[in-house]
């Protein structure tokens, strides 16, 4: 075969890869394989016949890679694996393998060989994956917007599909809203804001309605983008793909569409990639969704709490770390800052003569792991007391062992307040009948003495004794309730 030139150049042009050979700087090409119009979309004469025309097709990222082909001439090591980027003729990103090695003759002359291979599919395929690994973990930071980490995703994946233009659509009450892209025309985007959802509502409406992949190759051409046409073609938008976002309850939240300048049907690729971006688009909005939710049901909860003085807590058994609630510290009158939670700092809060006793009802919770339900003091640094109303449960192992404890506290001191000022009214009055009952008993005794006196005197006229025996009686019944009084005053006091 090396006799036969034929024979060697048929077989290097059906390597899969791009046979290669130029001079030690990469600047001249004296010979490359006719597999590099597929790989770059450039033919065998572009490299052949222009100067330096390697180096202009690497991205601009990857240009650090011109100085280890030309070090190669004064390395010990005569072969080399480069990989980088380049531009394609249509202006798409390829990840390249180069296996090269340096070859020197007798004469001091020394040439480059080396076979580039395309990597693109799993390079890209890697790059994919980094890029959702950074957007969920930008969409776990809460404090970053839905719309930025949206618009951050769709960045990453214009950058790995240069002449792809992405945009995403909110889907309410059966129409478009809200939108976000990192390259439409914001004008554009405002027009499509409020535009219904159906079947010839164009390729986002077309698939929010039918609820399936909408692919539009020909905007021009294709019935679903009547009413739309002469808008897209103003912007030269000429093909759209279209995918809706469907949550778990089987909703339509969004749609997913990618854009093309040039007439363009999906590959293979293209279509792996918008269902993978579609799967993380749902991952992504409908933790929003629910972080959203909880947070309002906490804010909610937290200024319910607030305004009911009701707190609750944790205490790690094992460790001894307590955490409490905002509003927590807002009962016990402390800072966050100033206060770190232990039981040990808990207990010392307590009301001297309750400390023992809510001491026992903690043990028990801890050995019966039975939850508890108590009343306990607290005293406030500036010495205020405040009275609680308190509960515990215990959560234990898989062997029974405690492992932590929940609870909350309710501040109930208003209503302890009211009830003893109540409790001190009714001593009062208690107090002021007793004296009455007494100021009452000394008058009743003496008519008492004397109906007595009168009923004893001989009289003909029985129905003046009737009525002395009847007012007798009364008299005898409201001296029995006016001595009932007195014995509950003086039990109460």
């Amino acid at each position: 075969m090396k006799n036969n030139p034929e024979q060697l150049y048929t077989l290097l042009q059906s390597i899969e890869g791009i046979v290669w050979q130029a001079d030690t700087g990469m600047q001249q090409f004296t010979f490359i394989s006719g597999r590099v119009q597929h790989i770059t979309g450039f033919s065998p004469q572009d490299w052949l016949g222009r100067l330096g025309f390697w180096e202009t097709r690497i991205h601009p990222e990857d240009l650090h890679v011109v100085n280890n082909y030309a070090g190669l001439k004064n390395d010990s090591v005569k072969s080399r694996t480069f990989e980088y980027r380049m531009i394609r003729a249509d202006g798409q990103i390829i990840w390249i393998k180069d296996n090269v090695s340096l070859l020197c003759r007798d004469d001091g002359s020394c040439l480059l060989r080396g076979i580039m291979l395309d990597n693109t599919v799993a390079e890209r395929l890697k790059a994919l994956e980094r890029l959702e690994r950074d957007v969920l973990r930008l969409n776990s930071d809460f404090t970053v917007p839905l719309q930025n980490v949206l618009l951050s995703y769709l960045q990453g994946l214009e950058a790995l599909f240069p002449q792809m233009q992405c945009s995403i659509h909110r889907v309410k009450n059966g129409r478009l809203v809200s939108g976000v892209s990192p390259s439409l025309s914001v004008d554009y985007m405002n027009d499509v804001i409020g535009r219904p959802i159906g079947e010839n509502e164009g390729s986002c409406g077309a698939a929010a309605a039918t609820r399936q992949q909408v692919i539009v190759s020909d905007i021009a051409t294709d019935d679903r983008w009547v009413k739309y046409r002469s808008l897209a073609l103003s912007y030269q938008l000429m093909a759209c793909w279209s995918n809706p976002v469907i949550d778990a309850d089987g909703e339509v939240m969004a749609t997913l569409a990618m854009y093309y300048q040039e007439l363009k049907s999906p590959s293979g690729e293209e279509l792996q990639v918008m269902e993978k971006a579609t799967a993380l688009l749902r991952i992504i909005m409908e933790n929003r969704g629910k972080t959203e939710i909880i947070s309002e049901t906490n804010l909610l909860m937290m200024q319910s709490q607030e305004l009911a003085r009701f707190g609750n807590w944790r205490w790690d058994v094992q460790q001894d770390i307590v955490s409490w609630s905002p509003t927590l510290y807002i009962i016990y009158g402390l800072d966050p800052q100033d206060f770190k939670a232990t039981f040990a700092g808990y207990q010392a809060l307590l009301h001297s003569e309750d400390r023992a006793r809510v001491r026992q009802i903690i043990e028990n919770v801890l050995h019966s792991k039975e939850g508890a339900e108590f009343e306990e003091r607290i005293i406030r640094p500036n010495g205020d007391i405040r009275y609680l109303r308190s509960w515990a449960k215990l959560k234990t192992d898989a062997q029974g062992l405690p492992v932590e404890m929940i609870g909350a506290c309710l501040d109930i001191t208003e209503t302890v307040i009211q009830m003893q000022a109540i409790e001190q009214q009714n001593l009062q009055l208690l107090d002021i009948a007793w004296m009455q009952s007494h100021m009452i008993r000394s008058p009743l005794t003496r008519i008492m003495a004397l109906v007595e006196l009168i009923k004893d005197t001989p009289e003909s006229d029985p129905e003046k004794g009737d009525l002395l025996n009847y007012l007798l009686t009364s008299a005898y019944e409201l001296d029995e309730q006016v001595k009932r009084i007195n014995k509950k005053a003086e039990h109460t006091n």
